[in-house]
């Protein structure tokens, strides 16, 4: 599933530890924090205001008033992030401006401050109208993150979502992520993977999960919130889109038909759903929801490898 669906890890997936796999902040939200500290309130100029958790991804993002608050992977990563969306400008897109704390950082106690941006999540559903505005806003956000530069410690950064990447990109063996604990996704990645051949597009730095973080208003620019860093080609994340409103939103495979002036899309959809079910296999395997994700994924596979047949 995608981070905007809740995520549970339970004891019985022991494959990840076997792989030597670091799996990090994947925990259901209750389970990591029930509330933002005062502290954290007061070091962002919003004491007393009572945040409220906002739905989706993994339950740590908090609004309160006219600020959106949440927890940073680490210092590093939520400066970076801060710095990139402060210097990001359009046109085509929104993105919400950082806000520094009190001591003039962009980290206080670990925690992040965004100002709130108005806009509701589409639904994907069917051959939603909302394609040609997301194909839109994902070209203008990613022309301008096309001369944003990475720094060398992104490279060291091993997670999930990083080691799905790795895997569906050839930079890394599977190994005994497809083992028997992976269950039927394990021969899905496998058919994949035999039908992936060299893209020959450039690298940028992307935003990888873009579903469920593009806002829509009227009258207003799309707003793409979050940041879900990697360094792929431009048009890798309207590839995740497609993958992932095709197993979890009902979305029907006519919304191919938006994206076929993409070059090497097909080449793209099948590293997407790599990317997508290797990472399922790292949270999930062993457990009773790896056979669920499965079952959703095996007609998206089946598309995806009879486009790639042609």
């Amino acid at each position: 599933m995608p981070a905007s669906v809740s995520l549970r890890l339970t004891t019985e997936n022991r494959l990840a530890v076997r792989a030597r796999v670091v799996i990090v902040a994947c925990v259901v939200a209750s389970e990591r924090l029930d509330a933002v500290p005062d502290e954290v309130l007061a070091s962002f100029g919003v004491a007393g205001v009572v945040p409220v958790r906002l739905p989706g991804g993994q339950g740590t993002t908090w609004r309160a008033g006219p600020m959106v608050l949440k927890p940073a992977d680490s210092v590093r990563e939520g400066r970076w992030f801060a710095d990139v969306y402060d210097g990001l400008n359009g046109p085509g897109f929104r993105v919400p401006r950082p806000v520094r704390a009190v001591s003039g950082d962009w980290v206080a106690l670990g925690w992040t401050c965004w100002r709130w941006v108005a806009g509701t999540a589409a639904d994907w559903s069917g051959v939603s109208p909302r394609w040609p505005e997301l194909i839109a806003v994902s070209r203008a956000l990613h022309a301008a993150l096309a001369d944003v530069q990475v720094p060398g410690w992104q490279n060291t950064i091993e997670n999930p979502w990083v080691i799905g990447d790795q895997v569906a990109w050839g930079e890394r063996e599977p190994g005994a992520l497809l083992g028997p604990a992976a269950g039927e996704l394990a021969g899905q990645v496998r058919r994949l993977l035999a039908a992936l051949r060299p893209v020959g597009l450039p690298n940028q730095l992307i935003h990888a999960d873009l579903a469920g973080n593009v806002l829509f208003a009227d009258g207003l620019p799309p707003a793409v919130i979050d940041f879900s860093p990697l360094v792929r080609p431009a048009a890798l994340p309207l590839a995740v889109v497609a993958v992932d409103t095709l197993q979890w939103s009902q979305a029907l495979p006519e919304i191919l038909d938006h994206l076929a002036d993409e070059p090497e899309f097909d080449q793209l959809l099948a590293r997407a759903l790599i990317y997508r079910h290797v990472t399922e296999i790292i949270m999930r395997a062993g457990t009773p929801g790896i056979d669920a994700v499965a079952r959703a994924g095996q007609p998206v596979t089946d598309l995806i490898l009879a486009r790639l047949a042609r």
